[in-house]
């Protein structure tokens, strides 16, 4: 707990408002269950419900508390008048008057806690929406190609086995960043003879693998744009680069993309929420006072005023003798 933020806000040329709220917490020993009750009077910033500070909801109550200033000789004894509709407060009284007859809630402590709109927490606050846009470039649908080539196994001059794509021994393949090709390796000749591509920087490209290799086996690739690489060659898992060959890669046309997202959040305008900027003041009931069907009100004391300890704003050698001297 730290009062100092509280008085760098009020001290400041454009403090926000104060916030006062209230805590009623029963005795399990007198009043049957340990309960705490928290509301705050919703005379500030117009909050008409829930307030949540330091993530306790605090409920709107008609409440009012005075006499809290200090006197000299005398510790205060404030009082506090609290709503009673619907017959809330009665309600509450007659289940501890039931553990302890004519208690009325003495011996229940008061805690009010005093803080500023700057440091409550930001549900407090209505819902800001931010729509953010981004726009990127992407390859040209309407520019993509969907080529499939059959793939066959065939001896070149030289007795050595080859990829033929559409019946050309190991062409070069042209291709285009953002398309689709699909090689099919159903001809009984591909057994044995996996068709992969390759960067012969990056190592294997992804490709999807479907079927029997000689039966229904089909390798489909997919360049991405732009960050499919241009060193690429098609080839032979089993027996390497020399049944295939290179791989020219282009660019296809492109357009641009608009993505809108939005967020909603919540957020203090005033300032920064932190549950420790606050001043606490705790306080017993003494007895109740008053009590009628639009109000209950109950006189407050310190602990120790209780038990009639009456405590001077001034210390003097009257008092005091030792005031002064030198104690080794």
């Amino acid at each position: 707990m730290s009062t100092a933020p509280i008085i760098t806000d009020l001290q400041s040329i454009n403090p926000s408002a104060v916030i006062e709220l209230f805590e009623l917490t029963t005795d399990a020993t007198l009043h049957g269950s340990t309960q705490t009750y928290r509301f705050h009077a919703g005379s500030n910033l117009n909050l008409n419900g829930k307030l949540v500070f330091g993530g306790n909801e605090y409920l709107r109550f008609p409440v009012t508390a005075e006499g809290f200033a200090y006197q000299r000789g005398q510790i205060p004894r404030p009082s506090l008048s609290v709503s009673n509709a619907l017959g809330t407060i009665t309600a509450i009284l007659l289940n501890v008057n039931a553990v302890t007859t004519g208690n009325d809630l003495t011996g229940a402590t008061v805690k009010r806690i005093r803080t500023t709109a700057r440091y409550i927490d930001a549900v407090n606050f209505p819902v800001t929406t931010t729509t953010s846009t981004t726009t990127t470039t992407i390859a040209d649908p309407a520019d993509a190609e969907n080529i499939t080539y059959t793939v066959t196994v065939v001896q070149d001059s030289g007795g050595n086995n080859v990829f033929a794509i559409n019946g050309v021994q190991k062409p070069v393949i042209t291709m285009k960043r953002g398309s689709t090709y699909t090689f099919n390796q159903s001809h009984s000749s591909n057994v044995g003879h996996p068709l992969r591509i390759k960067s012969d920087a990056g190592g294997q490209q992804t490709t999807t693998n479907t079927g029997t290799l000689g039966t229904d086996a089909t390798v489909v690739y997919q360049p991405a744009y732009p960050s499919a690489p241009s060193d690429l060659r098609y080839y032979c898992t089993v027996h390497g680069n020399g049944m295939g060959n290179t791989i020219t890669m282009n660019n296809p046309n492109t357009t641009t993309q608009t993505t809108t997202t939005t967020s909603t959040q919540q957020v203090n305008p005033l300032g920064t929420p932190d549950a420790t900027a606050k001043e606490e003041i705790t306080y017993t009931i003494a007895r109740k006072s008053a009590e009628n069907r639009d109000i209950v009100s109950f006189e407050l004391a310190a602990p120790f005023d209780l038990a009639g300890v009456r405590v001077g704003r001034q210390c003097t050698r009257d008092l005091f003798p030792s005031i002064g001297t030198f104690i080794a």
